[in-house]
């Protein structure tokens, strides 16, 4: 063989190349209790969530059933009731931090109010729950006000309704053949258990005047015909001691506590009386 000779090399053939699948890394133990137990904690809120909105409820209709018996209310009267934070946590520890009650339309006297109340500090004692105290109020619309202040032979003629802090009796009077609209303004006050009212201003024909302008132009004495006042410790249990009375948001306002040691007893559920 010369330089001049051609070499060939014979290069070998490519050789296929199979590649087998490559196997799925193995699940981690740590991950799948990691998961299992977010899967199990979800479910686990869940039912705490179910379980609290069911016993919210029960507590809710329980406690309302509770107070139709105590207040003789009939069981198609309206009762709202509030329980404030965990029923299922308060129940375990025997408290109850705060319990909101309302009452529709519950008598009062000649006339119906609406009732709210807040029992707070509630513990187990003796099998039944017991508040430490127990606070809220009366409120009265101007029709449910015009049936407690108003004169049951005068509610056609006269009308009651809310001027800011003033109630404001209104009706016609005769000026000779002419009947011209007057409304008196009275401002309520409370004292001794008796509810009052002192006139502030007096409208006729839609001019309005003070109780010193009145006076000082007729020489009228306004207080002499101040309506009486009331005794409303009368018309409630004597266990129930009104605090104040006033208007508020359109509505007669009167706020009260109650004495928790007398509710039980027979002089607690009778009726008060005025010094």
């Amino acid at each position: 063989m010369t330089l001049f000779d051609q070499q060939t090399d014979v290069l070998p053939q490519p050789q296929p190349q199979w590649t087998e699948a490559a196997e799925p890394a193995p699940v981690r133990l740590g991950l799948l209790l990691s998961v299992l137990g977010v899967v199990l904690l979800v479910l686990a809120a869940s039912s705490l969530v179910i379980a609290e909105i069911l016993a919210h409820g029960e507590s809710e209709r329980a406690v309302a059933d509770e107070v139709r018996i105590r207040l003789a209310i009939p069981a198609g009267e309206r009762v709202e009731v509030d329980i404030a934070g965990s029923v299922l946590l308060q129940t375990m520890v025997g408290r109850f931090d705060d319990i909101g009650v309302t009452i529709y339309s519950y008598p009062a006297g000649p006339s119906n109010a609406d009732v709210t109340f807040t029992m707070e500090g509630l513990q187990w004692v003796d099998d039944e729950w017991e508040p430490h105290h127990v606070s809220g109020a009366m409120t009265f619309s101007a029709a449910q006000a015009a049936a407690l202040m108003v004169p049951a032979q005068a509610h056609s003629a006269l009308r009651v309704d809310f001027s800011g802090g003033d109630v404001v009796v209104s009706g016609s009077a005769q000026a000779g053949t002419t009947p011209v609209t007057a409304s008196v303004a009275v401002t309520p006050r409370f004292e001794n258990g008796r509810f009052g009212a002192s006139i502030s201003s007096v409208t006729i024909g839609g001019k309005s005047l003070s109780a010193e302008e009145v006076a000082a132009q007729t020489g009228a004495d306004l207080s002499a015909l101040q309506p009486a006042p009331v005794c409303l410790a009368e018309l409630v249990p004597s266990a129930l001691h009104i605090q104040d009375v006033r208007v508020d948001d359109d509505r007669l306002r009167m706020d009260f506590d109650i004495d928790v040691a007398a509710v039980e007893t027979a002089a607690g559920r009778a009726l008060g009386t005025c010094p």
